[in-house]
């Protein structure tokens, strides 16, 4: 039989319909396979793991959805050791099952830095020596001397500390300063500053940080002086050393700027309050 021939028979065409129908089906599987192997149209709204630690994410099966890839860990003593501060993709994102979410978790162990040396340096020097290494002063203590606001004594814990020294990230320091000529100086005026702008601004002008005071939720990004205590006035000074204390609220839902036009005199430059906040420790 020709091969023309065989094309005019039935048969031919039966089995080329039924091979046809059979590649049909066969594609339709593996599609169907590859879809479900791949989760395709499966995705989720990746949740908020910010303050959880991985441990938690496990206990709350979230583990079972998303693969989670430790990329880093930093110091950062306003969350719980161990817990989420980075997460990308980011909350909200739209993933599929088995996405990766890259974390940076907050570091078990505290951070270590050295004690710079400070002796002789100007308070206002050593206050961004300090802060540059990660460290806060946690007290001013003015003694006689000639030397006005220089740094004589570096304490920690009470006892003297040498440049160098090993010590966990956050520490405070204490300083002792020479008192020189001028026991008083004016109060800084410190409304609608940052709480750590503030906190800088009050020991660069020789006085020491008292009580903060939160009238809303603590937010370090938006955190503001709304009152400190006492007032500033412009003829107003006080010895060094003296306490202010400061009361913060958010400035989400405040406007500080109109506040800082009715407490400051015309000539007194109002604070930037667009300025970006200085990192906490």
């Amino acid at each position: 039989m020709s091969f023309f021939g065989f094309l005019l028979k039935k048969r031919f065409y039966l089995n080329f319909g039924l091979s046809l129908v059979l590649t049909v089906i066969l594609f339709f599987i593996i599609l169907q396979f590859i879809k479900i192997y791949t989760h395709h149209g499966d995705t989720y709204v990746l949740p908020d793991f910010s303050g959880k630690t991985l441990a938690e994410i496990e206990l709350e099966k979230f583990d079972r959805l998303y693969e989670f890839i430790v990329i880093d860990s930093i110091f950062d003593n306003r969350n719980p050791k161990g817990s989420v501060v980075i997460q990308n993709p980011p909350p909200g994102s739209i993933v599929k099952e088995n996405r990766k979410v890259y974390v940076t978790l907050v570091a078990y162990s505290v951070e270590k830095v050295e004690m710079p040396d400070l002796i002789d340096l100007s308070l206002r020097q050593a206050v961004n020596s300090l802060r540059s290494k990660g460290l806060k002063i946690h007290r001013l203590q003015y003694v006689e001397d000639f030397a006005g606001n220089a740094i004589l004594e570096q304490l920690f814990e009470d006892e003297v500390i040498e440049a160098g020294t090993i010590v966990n990230k956050g520490s405070g320091i204490d300083l002792v300063v020479g008192l020189g000529q001028e026991h008083k100086v004016p109060i800084p005026f410190l409304v609608g500053m940052l709480r750590n702008e503030a906190i800088d601004a009050i020991h660069k002008a020789s006085f020491n940080l008292g009580t903060v005071y939160f009238l809303d939720e603590e937010a370090p990004d938006h955190s503001r002086v709304y009152r400190q205590d006492p007032s500033w006035r412009q003829d107003a000074a006080q010895f060094k050393g003296s306490i202010i204390n400061i009361s913060l609220r958010s400035d989400l839902d405040f406007d500080f700027e109109a506040l800082i036009d009715e407490l400051r005199p015309d000539t007194l430059s109002a604070p930037d309050t667009t300025k970006p906040a200085i990192p906490e420790f």
